[in-house]
Order: structure tokens, then sequence, then C-alpha cells
């Protein structure tokens, strides 16, 4: 399969009305479940939109289940403080794959969750640029304090150097479960049987991340 040919697919699921991108829901008087299945902004989720929602949500704790390839940088740190303010008790558990900005969003939990077989992946900010050489150079202004916003939400969240974090975006490296854990990127490892069935394609996701 061509990647043109795993973009067309990639649409034609995000706007298919039974496709559960996004959703808020109640399970109980006490827990709030919030599932960010798709991409953050842009063909998915905005953070004007799930801020609204998640204000809405008065239970005490709330699980965030997320299956993302990440989305635009902005719109995924409003998302992160919506979730640091919110007075709940916030655990963020990863399902399949929380790329790129998707990964600072579960840096939000207070507890944080790798399903098994779930990945992770940070890399250095990035963006299109159309213009004369000045544009170019004051995007890359941009991207450069883009990156130090980054490091510095995964430097905090995981008590590592900000040095070494900056490494690891730099080489845009990708983690197992385990290794987000033993990375301080996540708390622990859930059980198969907490995980909800989930339409996750390695592929499709993967290719998101090139858009």
């Amino acid at each position: 399969m061509n990647l043109q040919t795993q973009r067309d697919r990639i649409r034609a699921s995000i706007t298919a009305p039974s496709a559960p991108w996004y959703r808020i829901a109640n399970t109980a008087q006490d827990r709030a479940v919030v599932r960010i299945y798709g991409e953050v902004s842009w063909l998915g989720i905005t953070a004007e939109e799930f801020a609204a929602d998640l204000a809405k949500i008065t239970a005490p704790e709330i699980e965030v289940q997320i299956n993302s390839p990440g989305g635009n940088v902005f719109d995924g740190i409003a998302i992160y403080n919506a979730l640091r303010a919110h007075p709940a008790r916030i655990i963020t558990r990863v399902d399949g794959l929380a790329a790129s900005i998707a990964s600072v969003i579960v840096q939000a939990g207070d507890e944080r969750q790798m399903m098994g077989g779930s990945q992770m992946m940070v890399h250095r900010a990035w963006a299109a640029c159309i213009g004369n050489d000045e544009d170019m150079a004051e995007m890359a202004k941009l991207l450069a304090k883009q990156n130090d916003v980054l490091v510095g939400i995964y430097a905090q969240r995981t008590g590592r150097p900000a040095a070494r974090v900056r490494d690891l975006l730099n080489a845009e490296t990708w983690f197992t479960a385990e290794e987000a854990v033993r990375e301080k990127l996540a708390d622990s490892i859930g059980t198969a049987g907490n995980a909800p069935e989930a339409r996750f394609d390695p592929a499709l996701s993967l290719a998101l991340l090139d858009l």
C-alpha cells in the first residue's frame, strides 16, 4: 500500500460518522472517561472543544484514554494545561500510540499508564513554511522556542535532565511501553483486561505523521 492510499484511508475513517475519535463519558458518579483516538487539531479534536467539554466534568477522577499520532503543538499544550488545571485526579492511559504532542498530553496525568503493546514517540517540533529567507529564519526561531517548551514539560514531569530530554527529541525516539516507564515518561504498564476495544492500525497512524 502506498502512502497516498494510506492517507485516503485515514481521511475516510476520520470523517466516518461512526468513528469514535473523541468522546467524553461519565461512567459513574465519581469517574469520567475521556477518549482521544485521533489527531490533535487539524482533522481531530481542537483544544477549544476539548476544554469546553472538560470544564463540564465534575467527577473527582478522569481517565484519559489516548491513541493519537499527535498534531498541533499549541492545541496539544492547551489540552495538557487544561488537564493539569482540572481539580480531578487525572489518569492518562496510552491504549495504542502517543506520538509527538500526544506524548505531552500523556504527561498531564497524575498517573500515567502505558497499556501492553502501546508505544510513545517524542521529537522536535516541525512546521511548513512558505516565504523568503527572513520568513524561514523567523520560523526556525519559532521552532527552537517550541523545542524549549517541549523539553521543559518533559523534564519537569519525568525529572530527567533537560539535556537528556533534548537528546531524545533530537533523535526522534520511539519507546515501547517498558521503555517509556524506564525513561519516566510513564509510571506503569496497565493490564490487557483494562483496555477498551480499540481500532488501532499502526500503518495508518505512522502515515498521519507525514501529512
